[in-house]
């Protein structure tokens, strides 16, 4: 009788090499009862129902060292030598993360993930750009929306080098060096486990300023009220330099309305850029000029800080002399003096010759 033995596939193959691998921590002797015989089993069962006959591995494995009385998942053995160097360690955790990474359930993500690869060094290079953005003298919680406290053009310019940088890095070409630079791949390693905890955090941050910025816009949309304040040509009068008749400039002009208001001038975010006058612990905001700060002061405490703060210099240092009808003229002004003076000095002198004819008056008829 001949028999004839069919080829092993080589999916069949595959699947008995991984199961003896995992039974590597048994005894060849166990390992071989185990196994003998695998491949033509196998085969046969996927001749009759396909290559779906092929189960995982690794639960195969651990029902055959069930069954034999063994363990179902082998222990690892601890090594017993020399402690690994730094290198050594970094180079062992690289080996088992391409390991895990090239399993088969693992690598079509993965693959997904290393073509996103640029999308990660841009995101990377965010955080950074927002820490560096964070500690440039002067922040402040306005600017551009991802990126407060510095001017546009200069979070842009800090952006786009960051992103150069980061994509340097991530092709290899700048840092971390030499393979043997312990110190440099484990800085990189570390700044990356920084970056992916930092950007949840930072984007937090940013939602609850945004809120905060809201907050605020809301609040001083109320100071401010329903009216206009004072539009001059289409476009709202936020501070006034005032002149006198000589067109000499003049300080601490209080002006109001037809009904004796104080003329208030409101404009969008007065009270961060301008410095008010003071009645008491009340302030007036209807005397002119207003203080103006080189920089928004948003909170009371920078508003407390004067230092930055000056009168604002207009264009011009004086105004044309004006005159109106309905102040005289310094002659008239003279004439109309001595002319009171006059008609004052003679009812004095009437009224005192009529005193003293009444007097005489009075004698007279005493006498009779």
């Amino acid at each position: 009788m001949n028999t004839t033995e069919l080829p092993v596939r080589p999916d069949v193959a595959a699947f008995v090499t991984r199961v003896r691998e995992l039974l590597v921590d048994l005894s060849d002797e166990d390992r071989l009862e185990l196994t003998e015989g695998l491949e033509a089993d196998l085969t046969d069962q996927v001749a009759e129902h396909g290559a779906g006959a092929l189960d995982d591995p690794e639960a195969y494995a651990s029902e055959l060292r069930t069954a034999a009385g063994f363990e179902p998942v082998a222990r690892r053995r601890v090594r017993r030598g020399r402690p690994m160097s730094a290198s050594e360690v970094l180079d062992d955790v690289r080996a088992r993360w391409e390991a895990l990474v090239a399993h088969p359930r693992v690598a079509p993500g993965w693959r997904v993930l290393v073509a996103l690869r640029p999308a990660w060094w841009v995101l990377r290079a965010w955080a950074a750009a927002v820490v560096l953005a964070r500690l440039v003298p002067g922040w402040h919680p306005y600017g551009l929306t991802w990126l407060p406290g510095v001017h546009a053009a200069v979070g842009l310019g800090l952006l786009a080098a960051c992103i150069v940088g980061s994509a340097l890095v991530g092709l290899g070409r700048v840092w971390p060096g030499s393979a043997s630079s312990v110190l440099a791949r484990t800085t990189l390693l570390l700044l990356n486990l920084a970056a992916v905890i930092a950007v949840p955090v930072i984007n937090g941050q940013l939602d609850r300023l945004s809120w905060d910025r809201y907050s605020q816009g809301y609040n001083e949309a109320r100071w401010l009220g329903n009216s206009e304040g004072l539009v001059n040509r289409g476009r709202q009068v936020c501070n006034i330099a005032a002149y006198d008749a000589d067109g000499q400039p003049l300080i601490g002009v209080q002006l109001f309305d037809q009904a004796g208001r104080p003329l208030d001038v409101r404009c969008w975010d007065q009270r961060a850029t301008k410095v008010p006058w003071v009645l008491g612990d009340v302030t007036r905001w209807n005397v002119f000029p207003l203080g103006e700060r080189d920089r928004p002061a948003r909170t009371e405490r920078r508003r407390e800080d004067l230092t930055s703060a000056a009168f604002p210099t207009t264009d011009r240092a004086t105004a044309p002399e004006v005159t109106s009808p309905l102040v005289p003229e310094p002659a008239e002004r003279e004439q109309t003096s001595a002319r009171d003076g006059g008609t004052k000095g003679g009812a004095k002198a009437g009224a005192k010759d009529g005193t003293d004819d009444s007097r005489r008056n009075g004698r007279d008829v005493s006498r009779r």
